[in-house]
């Protein structure tokens, strides 16, 4: 169980599906901070995530849920689109209309400072009947058992240098992070096991491990899913039990493209600019999204230190790997 003496409940004003303004809310903690982060069963959550747990630790799934998972930054975003537009047989209209993306499936753990119990993700979904779609970037120990033995997991991973850089881009356009750091002190965040739901290597073979002993778990990497949009709509939908025609599968393609969810307002998250929980001046939530970025932001020396730490870690839980080898640009993988 969670520590209770960390959590606290209060109202705040909310923007959308439990999303707070920055401005409305007193955040204790920033990025550094020793009270930044609560080690929960080998996650390292972000506050003030963490004040949402003990609501999500009495969150029980259904054998109709489906829960995307995915360490932050490496495309949940995008599978959520998929996955939504999947589930409603590649109707654009699904994801062109109505609320975001965000209020649509949203986040497990997601929290703001003192908010309301009865305002948090986790607890809303818990009062919903039928089938529920939701995120979350918990690792697989630290999720609540129901959803492993009873939902069915989606996860994604990507390679970590581009997530440190796409990691950088977001706390750095997250006021509320108070962060202004360099590539290389991201990096050396996930290094030294500091960074938000970390550790990486951890939270990747966390869900790998289980991959061929778990029916109800699917595994795929961000890259997979750019390379091969086609066939990695057809896996999911095979997963979900869906059975989409030619048009239908390309409706999911073109409609979850980079290009069209970034000018698309129920998926390019401009809400949260125009709230102030993020800055897009500094950065889009939406940004780049490509294979290899990091070329662009790695000195050498970085790159030489970086992939120092990926074999050391690759080594330490290659067991729990099995198999998976990260691709670091945009060449397919031989």
């Amino acid at each position: 169980m969670v520590q209770s003496a960390r959590i606290s409940c209060a109202t705040t004003a909310t923007v959308n599906s439990g999303e707070t303004t920055a401005a409305t809310a007193s955040f204790k903690y920033k990025f550094g901070d020793e009270g930044y982060l609560l080690d929960y069963h080998g996650t390292k959550v972000c506050y003030p995530m963490y004040e949402s747990l003990p609501v999500v630790e009495r969150f029980q799934a259904t054998t109709e849920d489906i829960c995307i998972a995915s360490f932050p930054k490496s495309g949940s975003h995008f599978m959520g689109a998929v996955v939504w537009m999947i589930l409603h047989d590649g109707d654009p209209a699904s994801l062109l209309e109505g609320g975001t993306l965000g209020s649509k499936i949203p986040r497990l753990e997601w929290a703001m400072p003192g908010m309301a119990a009865h305002m948090l993700p986790a607890y809303k979904l818990s009062q919903q009947a039928g089938r529920r779609v939701f995120l979350s970037h918990l690792g697989y120990d630290a999720l609540p058992e129901s959803i492993k033995t009873h939902a069915k997991v989606i996860y994604v991973a990507r390679n970590p240098k581009d997530v440190i850089v796409s990691s950088n881009y977001f706390f750095r356009a997250s006021p509320f992070m108070q962060f202004s750091g360099t590539v290389q002190e991201t990096a050396q965040s996930f290094q030294n096991n500091t960074c938000a739901f970390g550790p990486f290597f951890d939270h990747v073979a966390g869900y790998r491990r289980h991959i061929s002993d778990i029916s109800n778990l699917f595994f795929v990497t961000y890259e997979e899913m750019l390379q091969d949009l086609e066939t990695t709509v057809k896996r999911i939908a095979a997963f979900l039990g869906k059975e989409l025609d030619e048009v239908q599968i390309s409706n999911v393609m073109r409609y979850c493209s980079r290009e069209q969810m970034r000018d698309n307002h129920t998926t390019n998250l401009a809400h949260l600019h125009k709230s102030g929980v993020m800055d897009f001046n500094v950065s889009p939530f939406m940004r780049k999204g490509i294979i290899g970025d990091w070329k662009n932001h790695f000195s050498t020396e970085l790159d030489r230190e970086v992939n120092k730490w990926i074999e050391q870690e690759e080594q330490r839980v290659q067991q729990d790997l099995k198999g998976l080898h990260f691709q670091y640009d945009h060449e397919l993988a031989a």
